[in-house]
């Protein structure tokens, strides 16, 4: 805030021009369009942590997740020219908020295009998006070969806008690790960063929802109800 009076200050002072205003006018635009992205998404975490987006959650496929976004990320790895590998399993039923659990994985997938270019000359970044299925997780990762985090930073750069020294000369607020790790707490699941050998790996874990627990409900519901097509 104090940013964006300096702005507005400097240029009433200093600007002769309408093109000096309009530019000045432009940068305060585009200062408070900052606010505003810092703002909303400090909102979220605390909605989420606070769990008051848990009237939203129902059951749907996280592979459709996973898939959207690394669609719409497609463009955005070509335009920075990253190879984007996809590799999504089938029917991964989860429960909880579809379009939360999208810009969880858009804030990873974001970081790991911004930080996670190779460190090697001429050698063109990775980032891929995998996932798979156990006994009872649903597991979405999301890698690069870059020069990741240090084993000591992971804890530390899941909380709000803390940036790494490395990630200072990068856009950025330093809040997309802190939002997808309270995404995965709001699932009932979890964060993790790994090292990818090199570069960085980003877990998600969510609960997995068993097929029986989905048709139970439904089962239930029909328990005692004469079937329709009996009636005459």
């Amino acid at each position: 805030l104090t940013r964006l009076r300096n702005k507005a200050d400097e240029a009433l002072r200093a600007a002769r021009t309408p093109d000096e205003l309009r530019a000045a006018l432009e940068g305060t635009i585009e200062e408070s369009d900052n606010l505003i992205r810092i703002f909303n998404a400090l909102l979220m975490i605390a909605r989420l942590e606070a769990g008051n987006a848990r009237e939203t959650l129902s059951d749907f496929d996280a592979a459709e997740v996973a898939r959207g976004v690394a669609e719409l990320y497609e463009a955005v790895a070509e335009e920075g020219g990253a190879t984007l590998e996809v590799a999504v399993e089938p029917d991964l039923p989860v429960h909880g908020n579809r379009e939360l659990l999208g810009q969880a994985l858009a804030n990873l997938l974001d970081n790991a295009l911004k930080y996670g270019a190779a460190t090697g000359p001429g050698v063109a970044a990775q980032v891929s998006v995998s996932t798979k299925k156990t006994d009872d997780r649903v597991v979405i990762m999301v890698a690069d070969r870059g020069p990741g985090i240090p084993e000591r930073d992971r804890g530390r750069v899941t909380e709000r806008f803390v940036r790494l020294e490395s990630a200072r000369s990068r856009p950025g607020f330093g809040l997309g690790l802190s939002l997808a790790t309270a995404v995965a707490r709001l699932h009932g699941g979890a964060l993790r960063l790994e090292d990818n050998g090199p570069g960085l790996c980003a877990v998600l874990e969510l609960p997995l929802v068993r097929r029986e627990a989905r048709e139970a409900p439904a089962e239930a519901a029909l328990q005692g109800v004469e079937p329709s097509f009996q009636r005459t």
